[in-house]
């Protein structure tokens, strides 16, 4: 082996050492010594890098493995209890009542499971995210939750839009879902009648002309904020767009808590 030294303040003067000279040369020795430790760490790199490299195709391995068995039980268990799905279990449940009513019991699924997708989207983005459980369950709860006004003025709308209750004489309902009470039922209004009707205290066999009465409007405000809120529920429904339907969860939110802060 030969080895070239030079001096380093000088220019290059290079110098072949070979044979005995290198054994007795201390710079040579050195630079040997520090070939050989790079080559030995080259080395050890190498060999950790290769095991590195079958581990981690061990590992690709082996998850591929895992997803594919994954996949194939999930499968097997969606096949199994297929009947037993929120949609088809809701279909069977359907089909037992009369096929004038099916539409607004979809109408009502397809809601309240928008709802519910829009729910889970968020928790899991709060997980991906890197945020806590408990959180990602506050988000789902934000999304999914359906108040008390909330869900009657949907009912509402939905027994309208399948005529199953006229537009007038739901108006008469107050914002907690009830009609005005009456202390003497001959006073009470006939809601929805258009002529003179009588009616006839039982006890005594009196028959009382009444008319239609004229309804003490309900504040200007609420009637306003329940019309917004019907008119989202209903652009809620037939968006297919998720992001839409959030922005669109995000405004029914702040409106049904108007609502409930008018009580």
């Amino acid at each position: 082996m030969s080895v070239f030294s030079t001096n380093a303040f000088a220019q290059p003067d290079f110098k072949q050492i070979n044979g005995d000279e290198i054994q007795n040369n201390p710079v040579a020795q050195d630079i040997l010594a520090k070939i050989e430790l790079s080559k030995k760490q080259f080395l050890q790199e190498k060999e950790i890098e290769n095991k590195r490299k079958v581990q981690q195709k061990l590992i690709d391995q082996q998850r591929i493995t895992a997803q594919e068995s994954l996949r194939q039980e999930i499968q097997i268990m969606e096949k199994t209890y297929e009947e037993f799905t929120p949609r088809n279990a809701f279909a069977k449940y359907v089909s037992n009542l009369n096929a004038t009513n099916h539409e607004i019991f979809w109408d009502q699924f397809d809601y309240i499971q928008a709802k519910i997708i829009i729910a889970r989207d968020a928790r899991d983005s709060v997980i991906a995210q890197g945020g806590t459980f408990s959180d990602a369950m506050k988000q789902y709860v934000k999304f999914a939750k359906m108040p008390k006004v909330e869900m009657q003025n949907i009912v509402r709308e939905l027994n309208i839009k399948h005529n199953l209750a006229q537009k007038d004489i739901q108006s008469h309902f107050d914002v907690n879902g009830k009609l005005p009470r009456f202390e003497n039922d001959i006073e009470s209004p006939c809601y929805g009648c258009a002529a003179k009707i009588s009616k006839v205290k039982t006890d005594s066999g009196q028959s009382v002309p009444i008319t239609r009465t004229v309804i003490e409007p309900k504040p200007a405000l609420i009637t306003n904020l329940k019309d917004s809120l019907s008119e989202l529920q209903k652009q809620f429904l037939e968006s297919r767009n998720i992001i839409e339907q959030k922005k669109i969860l995000f405004e029914m939110n702040g409106i049904v808590k108007q609502i409930q802060n008018l009580k």
